[in-house]
C-alpha cells in the first residue's frame, strides 16, 4: 500500500456515517516533557506514542496538556487567577503561556503531518469562552466539521477570556469533559489519558502504595490517594482531574489511565487489550 493510499483510507474511514465511535486521547504534558526542565521536549516518546495512534486507524480527538512549556510561565505570571494589575508584565505572560502552548502543540501536528495523517491545530482559546452568566461555553461546530471532513482535531491546555475581560486557564481535562457533552452524537466510546505512570496509585489498608485497577464510579471520592510527591501543575492536580473525570462518567464514557511511555501500551488501550493501567467506570458499570 503506497502512501497516498493509506492517507485516501484513513480520510474514508474517518467520515463513514456507519462508524461514529472515537476515542478522545489526552497526552499528558508530563509524558510529552520533563516537568523539571524548562521546555524539554521528550521527542521520541511523541514520536513513538503518534506511530501507535496511527497505526491502530482509530478515529481519535486529541487533546495535550503544557507539561514545562506552559506551566512554569502561566506560574511565574498567575494566569489562572485573572488580572492582577501588581504582577509586573501579567498581560504579556498571559500571551507568551499562549505562544509556547502552539509551540508545543506544532510538534504534535507535526508528527501527523510528517506521515500524511490530516490533523489540525485548534487552538482552544480561539473556541471557548467563559460566560459569567452561562458558564464555559465552546463552538462545537468547528470539531464537528474536522470529525466530518475526516480531520484529527488537536486542542490543548489554554489561556481563555472571559466575558467581563478577564481571563484564567482552561486544563486539557476540562477541555475533554467539555468535547464529551457536546459531541455525544458521535458516541465517545472511550476516555484515554496519556501518563507518565500506570495509572493512579493508593494506599492499601497496610497504608503500602499500589496502582488501582479498577474504580467503581461511586468510590471516586473516597479513594485513599498515595502522595507520590508534587509537581508543578497550575490546573489543579489529581483531585480536580478526578472530578472531571467522575463527570465524565455519569456520562457513560468509561475512562483509562494508560503509561504512555511503555512501548505498545497506547495501541493496546486503543484496542482495548488488557493492560496493567487503571479504569474507571460508569455508573451501574462494574457494580455486581
Amino acid at each position: 500500500m503506497n502512501l497516498f493510499t493509506r492517507k485516501y483510507d484513513w480520510c474514508n474511514q474517518m467520515r463513514n456515517k456507519e462508524d461514529r465511535s472515537f476515542i478522545i486521547l489526552k497526552l499528558g504534558g508530563s509524558l510529552m516533557t520533563d516537568k523539571s526542565k524548562p521546555f524539554s521536549l521528550r521527542k521520541k516518546v511523541l514520536r513513538r506514542v503518534i506511530s501507535e495512534i496511527i497505526q491502530t486507524k482509530k478515529n481519535v480527538i486529541i487533546i495535550h496538556g503544557g507539561g514545562s512549556f506552559a506551566h512554569p510561565i502561566a506560574k511565574k505570571y498567575n494566569i489562572n487567577s485573572g488580572r492582577d494589575r501588581k504582577i509586573q508584565n501579567q498581560i504579556f505572560g498571559l500571551t507568551k503561556t499562549h505562544n509556547v502552548m502552539t509551540e508545543l502543540n506544532k510538534y504534535v501536528v507535526d508528527e501527523f503531518m510528517k506521515r500524511e495523517i490530516p490533523a489540525l491545530s485548534i487552538q482552544s482559546s480561539t473556541i471557548f469562552l467563559m460566560d459569567l452568566t452561562k458558564g464555559l461555553k465552546i463552538n462545537s461546530e468547528i470539531i464537528k466539521l474536522n470529525l466530518e471532513l475526516g480531520i484529527i482535531p488537536i486542542l490543548y491546555g489554554d489561556v481563555i477570556f472571559h466575558s467581563d475581560g478577564n481571563f484564567s486557564i482552561i486544563s486539557g481535562d476540562t477541555i475533554i469533559l467539555k468535547l464529551c457533552e457536546c459531541l455525544q452524537s458521535y458516541n465517545i466510546s472511550k476516555v484515554i489519558f496519556l501518563m507518565e505512570t500506570n495509572g493512579l496509585y493508593i494506599n492499601d489498608e497496610k497504608s503500602e502504595i499500589k496502582l488501582a485497577l479498577n474504580i467503581k464510579y461511586g468510590d471516586i471520592e473516597s479513594i485513599p490517594l498515595a502522595n507520590l510527591g508534587g509537581k508543578i501543575d497550575i490546573t489543579g492536580g489529581i483531585k480536580i482531574k478526578l472530578q472531571n473525570i467522575k463527570e465524565i462518567l455519569k456520562l457513560g464514557i468509561p475512562v483509562q489511565l494508560v503509561n504512555g511511555l511503555k512501548e505498545n501500551f497506547v495501541k493496546e488501550a486503543l484496542f482495548d487489550k488488557k493492560i496493567e493501567s487503571t479504569c474507571f467506570f460508569p455508573p451501574h458499570e462494574k457494580d455486581s
